[in-house]
């Protein structure tokens, strides 16, 4: 019975990891549609905002081929291949590319009409498309999660009923044995250290970043739950993409597990340097104020934009923080706020930071 015991914990454990790798999958799916929205958004406006400023249709065009690339990049993954989106967004870039073609011999009316009449429709149903695949995967990384969490509650209570009769047994059949029951009860602990064991690793494993030790997305989530005056970076890499390109994805690797560990050199004590996904990194400052969040988004920089030296050779990136501060928001406001911060620092100049403008700076 003892032996069932554990290899029910060993069953429940694999299966723990199993569903709450299944739940990071899911969740990673959805944000990678996020993104393929945003890129499907930032398309949409990209040739009007550049005509607008007296650009070429050559440079429009290099800048849609840019975010097509990216887009293409996120149909490609495997998750993605059966589903309808491929077919969706080659239709809307045929329609979107016809209205390039208009604007670039200066038919901007008939460009405009075209917008209205088939531009935009396509454009909505396949944002809504995207909203609800999102939606989708968000729920099944949440059920995967609580299947994982009511089958260890359910493995545990299993494993103390098994382990009560185990007892039970020995003490009417072996009463007068001192040393089997000590045995047992041995046996009892090291059956629970090693749940204990399986379940902290399974919720670190949950929380971190496999590649480079950090908090993850979800335990930034939750440090932004908490109250008080607090402030949030943002730390997006510049020019990190071409290391991965021609130096591949191991020195792309070596290149980010050695920036996080000079974020954490730049931070306080009690500040949290988290991993979001690819390049971009948060750092969360807890009491912190605007001069505080200020000064470490300086060091940030300066330490980002100091050449790596790795095995492949030396690289030289940069790093662009936005910086949101305040008392009174939640953590979905300093999140978007230090997004909208670093969206305005990776359209200027680069290498730089930018607090948020808010009424809350004083708070």
């Amino acid at each position: 019975m003892l032996a069932l015991t554990m290899l029910l914990l060993s069953g429940v454990t694999w299966a723990n990891i199993m569903l709450h790798g299944r739940s990071t999958q899911h969740s990673g799916n959805a944000y990678r549609l996020n993104e393929l929205d945003t890129l499907l958004h930032e398309e949409s406006s990209v040739q009007w905002k550049t005509l607008a400023k007296g650009n070429s249709p050559v440079k429009v065009a290099r800048e849609l081929g840019r975010l097509r690339k990216q887009e293409a990049d996120i149909l490609s993954l495997p998750q993605f291949g059966n589903s309808s989106l491929t077919e969706q967004v080659e239709g809307y870039h045929a329609v979107l590319d016809l209205e390039l073609g208009l604007l670039g011999v200066g038919k901007t009316a008939e460009a405009l009409a075209l917008e209205q009449e088939q531009t935009d429709q396509r454009f909505n149903a396949l944002a809504a498309d995207l909203a609800r695949h999102e939606q989708d995967e968000k729920d099944a990384a949440e059920v995967s999660k609580n299947i994982a969490d009511i089958t260890l509650l359910a493995a545990m209570s299993a494993a103390v009923v098994m382990i009560g009769l185990l007892l039970y047994r020995f003490e009417r059949e072996h009463r007068a044995s001192r040393r089997a029951a000590d045995e047992l009860l041995h046996q009892q602990r090291t059956a629970f250290a090693a749940l204990a064991e399986h379940e902290a690793l399974v919720r670190h494993q949950a929380l971190h970043d496999p590649l480079t030790g950090l908090p993850n997305r979800r335990a930034l989530g939750e440090l932004l739950a908490t109250e008080g005056r607090r402030a949030l970076l943002l730390v997006d890499l510049d020019d990190f993409k071409p290391v991965n390109d021609k130096l591949g994805h191991a020195a792309g690797d070596e290149l980010l597990v050695t920036v996080a560990e000079r974020l954490r050199g730049a931070v306080r004590a009690d500040d949290t340097v988290a991993r979001l996904g690819g390049d971009e990194f948060a750092v969360f400052i807890p009491d912190g104020d605007a001069t505080t969040a200020s000064e470490i988004a300086a060091r940030i920089v300066a330490e980002c934009g100091r050449t790596f030296d790795l095995a492949a050779g030396p690289v030289t990136i940069g790093a662009s923080v936005g910086v949101s501060v305040g008392a009174g928001a939640d953590g979905d406001t300093l999140l978007r706020e230090a997004d909208e911060a670093m969206y305005r620092i990776k359209q200027g100049s680069k290498g730089d930071y930018v607090v948020a403008s808010t009424a809350r700076l004083n708070a």
